[in-house]
């Protein structure tokens, strides 16, 4: 025979890092494929064989027969071991027990079926294995345990019922191809310490009508399910017990009919690293159930569950509820109509047992689901001294009819997901819970709160990019309320307690709170700059009735800002965000260059602008001379020869710096050549050049004409201080030559 083996898509399974808005980042444990059986099965035994003589005609017992054939080929064979092989027909048998490196095949057209109820012993299970290794069942055949009579003696009077499928202490076990239907309840049951468990493949078809009989039951350690179809009448899976559940993969898989994928309500032993992934369920009572309580018939039934990680998830037409996780099981059962009083009423019992359920670290993520009509869209509900911690649900968008209810939480986030409920309806009926809606992009569709505080228990809300309405304010009470790039309308009027803390993300995007009434003010604003934070006018809330109470306190906010309260502006509060006044610019220079001089400074602190002042006198009077951006100027408004003083002092919304120190500069004349201007006056000759070349010097040369004119050049003296001078005339000079040179 071949052994069809399939590892799941991610072969040893692959970490799955869910990061949401910066709050909680979860790494779903990696989990190996668990081991399969080692032997490598060549050797069949089929039962029918004259040695074993079992007859496939619906009417003879074969339990001696299968038996027989089981116990010689664990006999046989061991180091490659053996299949027993049931042929094509109906073989009735009563209990048989599995031996290791042994595989059990139900073939094609083969059906395995348990002895009615009147002729089964007692309770004892139809297949079990306990203390074995390397065994399988397998094949394309059906196990069938004839439960019509057992389903209706429980309902009856609640007979005691055998398992079908059972293995205890056992490991590297694979079960896959075979159809289970019908048991007198669960169909496999892997709890007490197995581990290395794999099923595939499989189908498990039995009517949803049928009493407790659960597809899987799972207290074991590396377990994968993938690749089957279980529809029945209680759990599809159920997870937990008394003993530790861990590393367990269900994907790939279909479910109909039944409870969904379930933990509890026994999880004494524990629950953690939980994968359930590309799996769809069509016309469950439940989707993704959770469920346990601090006491319970098994012994005890809480526990700590956690690391729970559920991806890639479809349902249509759930018909109870699409996710219930809550710590009331063993008092409650089903909790689809628990309001916020039901909660709240709750007694909370000191000191906590310690066998308190402990839910936290799950993640819901890409799960679409539509309910039947009448149908909550979901709860979450810790137990008052013991919250559910840590829930991540992203991507979630879940049509029902009713709310979406979370009691005693903490943690709770909802990302980038959509609760779609009929028009008017509640989204989120609270209690005691802190809840963070954040989204990549701002939604169309608002989500409306209700619930109550009581007993000294509140709830918190953290909006990112978020839609949001509050219909009764005693659902923020004293808060925390931390609002970032959103909007919260409060349906009635709004009284900030003493107490109540407001938490802003202030920036380009709005944060605020629009009360449809009066608004009292109090408490305590907390402000953090988000993108774009600067310096502005911010309106926090709004209201549409009369404004009383006191400012708020001011608590945390960016530094090197000013902050002010305003309420001059009917129906806003708003906060003023001015800068501190600006520091004083440092570093300045003057340079004097050619009918310029050049200014240059630092940036000062906090600075919008600079105010540039001028003086000809050391030390001042000033007088405005420019206002400007930079850091940097030129003065063209300048006469060569003058020393000009200069200070600049910086700018912003809230004021003018002092006055940096002074610095001067001397102008240097224009560099461009300029003829001279000369007339006569008198028994003078007069001399002059434009004031702009102030400082360039007059030279004087009385070569005869023979002599040229290179050379013999003198200073006419101070003409370097003036543009005019006046030469006598002197007619012995003979020729007279005069230039004005650059300095």
């Amino acid at each position: 025979m071949k052994r069809a083996v399939q590892r799941n898509h991610f072969g040893t399974y692959a970490a799955l890092t869910l990061s949401v808005a910066g709050l909680l980042v979860f790494d779903a444990a990696a989990s190996a494929a668990p081991a399969l059986p080692t032997n490598s099965i060549v050797n069949i035994v089929s039962v029918t064989n004259s040695a074993f003589g079992a007859k496939g005609d619906g009417v003879t017992t074969n339990t001696a027969a299968i038996q027989a054939a089981i116990n010689f080929a664990a006999a046989t064979n061991r180091s490659s071991g053996c299949t027993v092989e049931i042929p094509a027909g109906t073989f009735i048998s009563g209990p048989l027990t599995l031996k290791s490196d042994v595989n059990l095949q139900i073939d094609g057209g083969a059906t395995l079926q348990m002895l009615p109820m009147g002729s089964w012993p007692g309770t004892t299970t139809f297949i079990s294995g306990s203390s074995i290794h390397d065994v399988e069942i397998s094949g394309s055949g059906t196990i069938d345990g004839q439960g019509a009579a057992w389903w209706l003696a429980f309902n009856s009077n609640g007979v005691s019922r055998p398992n079908f499928i059972q293995f205890s202490s056992s490991s590297r076990i694979l079960i896959q191809g075979v159809t289970l239907q019908n048991p007198p309840t669960f169909h496999i049951m892997i709890k007490n310490n197995n581990a290395n468990i794999t099923v595939q493949d499989i189908t498990i078809n039995t009517p949803g009508t049928s009493p407790n009989t659960d597809g899987f039951d799972i207290a074991s350690t590396n377990v994968l399910i993938q690749n089957s179809y279980v529809s029945d009448g209680d759990d599809n899976i159920e997870i937990g017990g008394s003993q530790l559940a861990a590393e367990i993969t269900v994907t790939n898989c279909t479910f109909g009919t039944g409870h969904g994928v379930s933990i509890g309500s026994i999880t004494s032993g524990g629950v953690s690293n939980l994968t359930v992934i590309n799996c769809t369920f069509n016309g469950t009572e439940y989707g993704l159930r959770l469920k346990s309580d601090n006491s319970g018939s098994g012994g005890g039934a809480g526990g700590l569950c956690q690391n729970l990680f559920y991806a890639n998830i479809g349902m249509t037409n759930i018909t109870v509820a699409p996710l219930v996780l809550y710590s009331y099981y063993e008092e409650i059962g089903t909790p689809t109509g628990i309001t916020p009083q039901d909660a709240a009423a709750e007694p909370v019992p000191s000191p906590v047992p310690g066998t308190t359920v402990i839910w936290r670290n799950v993640v819901i993520s890409n799960l679409t689901a539509t309910a039947a009509s009448g149908v909550i869209a979901g709860i979450i509900w810790g137990r008052t001294e013991m919250p559910v911690t840590n829930v991540i649900l992203s991507h979630v968008n879940i049509t029902a009819s009713k709310s979406f209810d979370i009691y005693n939480a903490s943690g709770v986030q909802f990302v980038d997901s959509q609760i779609t409920l009929p028009p008017g309806s509640t989204t989120f009926e609270l209690y005691d819970a802190q809840l963070t809606v954040t989204n990549s992009a701002s939604a169309a569709s608002p989500l409306t709160f209700d619930g109550l505080t009581t007993n000294g228990y509140g709830n918190s809300f953290f909006l990112y990019n978020a839609q949001a309405s509050l219909k009764n304010t005693n659902v923020l009470d004293n808060g925390p309320l931390t609002i970032s790039a959103s909007t919260l309308a409060v349906s009635n009027n709004l009284t900030l307690f003493p107490s109540t803390a407001l938490n802003y993300f202030l920036g380009t995007n709005a944060a605020t709170i629009s009360v449809i009434s009066n608004l009292a003010l109090g408490g305590t604003i907390n402000v953090t700059g988000g993108a774009g934070f600067t310096s502005g006018v911010y309106t926090l809330l709004t209201y549409a009735g009369t404004l009383s109470g006191s400012l708020p306190a001011l608590g945390s906010a960016p530094p090197d800002y000013n902050y002010s309260f305003d309420t001059n502006t009917t129906g806003q509060v708003n906060l003023i965000v001015t800068p501190p006044p600006p520091g004083i610019p440092t570093n300045f220079t003057a340079l004097g260059t050619n009918l310029l001089i050049q200014l240059n400074w630092s940036a000062s602190s906090n600075a919008a602008g600079y105010n540039l002042k001028r003086s000809t006198t050391n030390g001042g009077t000033y007088s405005l001379l420019a206002s400007v951006a930079g850091t940097n100027y030129s003065d063209p408004a300048v006469n060569p020869g003058t020393t000009y003083y200069y200070v600049v002092s910086a700018t912003n919304s809230a004021g003018e710096s002092a006055n940096s120190i002074q610095a001067g500069a001397i102008p240097l004349p224009s560099l461009v050549s300029i003829n001279l201007n000369f007339q006569t006056s008198g028994n003078q000759l007069q001399l002059s050049w434009p004031q702009d070349h102030l400082g360039w010097q007059l030279q004087i040369q009385t070569n005869d004409l023979s002599g040229g004119i290179g050379t013999n050049w003198t200073d006419v003296p101070d003409a370097n201080l003036t543009n005019q001078i006046f030469i006598p005339i002197d007619a012995d000079n003979g020729s007279v030559f005069l230039r004005l040179t650059y300095p």
